[in-house]
């Protein structure tokens, strides 16, 4: 297992900063947020960007880059749910560590298909 590349981890922030607006603005063009169900948009949203964000790190990288997008998912979850709140009580603890675990999992996912992907590109040229 190799060393973590931080500027990929940096690189993947930006990424899902990005893929989270434009996530954003593609629910609010389609009128989701009209409905009242903004809980629901948010509970669909993360997951979404998590993996969309890990793919895409994992295709545009040179080399296999797939825990560095997970790590990267981890922080922006978490600086999220800290950015959000007023108290940081053990609830928003125990939420910042599912939250957290769910993000780098979807990330790592997302990057080892983005590199699958990668691959298969390679191979056709």
């Amino acid at each position: 297992m190799g060393d973590i590349d931080w500027k990929w981890v940096g690189i993947s922030i930006i990424i899902f900063f990005i893929a989270q607006i434009i996530f954003s603005i593609a629910f609010s063009i389609l009128g989701i947020m009209t409905l009242g169900i903004g809980f629901l948009l948010f509970l669909i949203l993360k997951p979404v960007v998590y993996y969309a964000g890990g793919l895409i790190t994992g295709y545009i990288s040179p080399g296999i880059t797939i825990k560095e997008p997970a790590i990267g998912a981890f922080i922006i979850a978490v600086l999220g749910i800290i950015l959000d709140s007023r108290h940081f009580g053990i609830g928003r603890l125990i939420l910042s560590a599912l939250s957290g675990g769910l993000a780098f999992f979807l990330a790592l996912v997302g990057a080892s298909t983005g590199e699958k992907m990668q691959d298969i590109a390679d191979d056709d040229y």
